[in-house]
């Protein structure tokens, strides 16, 4: 009888142990739901408003002073399009724009926009 209790005893802590990892992996961010982020480093001497362009819209990310790095996340519905979106950035008010060139992203990509003190030299680049 004790080798029979000793059997049920280690059955349902490895089920337990079992139903709880697979629980754990259930509730992590799923691929297909994990957003894109911008980061946008403005090394410019004057503020930049930046936008997300693409699947038949605009959208404004924010601003960012000079001097400064601050991340932004795209918006799910530009992401799943499977179009290609361009970043730009435009001097607050007035002034240049700078666009980056087509970027075709993926949920959990990360882009790299850098605003660069020469304006038109600026460029984003995607990391997976």
């Amino acid at each position: 009888m004790r080798i029979g209790l000793r059997f049920v005893i280690a059955a349902l802590i490895l089920t337990s142990a079992a139903c709880a990892q697979h629980h754990g992996t259930a509730a992590g961010p799923q691929p297909a739901r994990m957003p894109v982020t911008v980061n946008v480093t403005n090394n410019y001497k004057t503020n930049v408003e930046v936008f997300a362009v693409g699947v038949g819209t605009s959208y404004h990310l924010g601003t960012v002073a000079p001097g400064i790095v601050r991340s932004f996340e795209l918006p799910m519905g530009m992401v799943g399009g499977g179009g290609y979106i361009r970043l730009l950035a435009q001097v607050t008010g007035y002034g240049p724009r700078v666009q980056s060139d087509d970027l075709v992203l993926s949920p959990g990509d990360i882009v790299n926009f850098e605003i660069t003190t020469n304006f038109l030299d600026s460029r984003a680049t995607v990391r997976p």
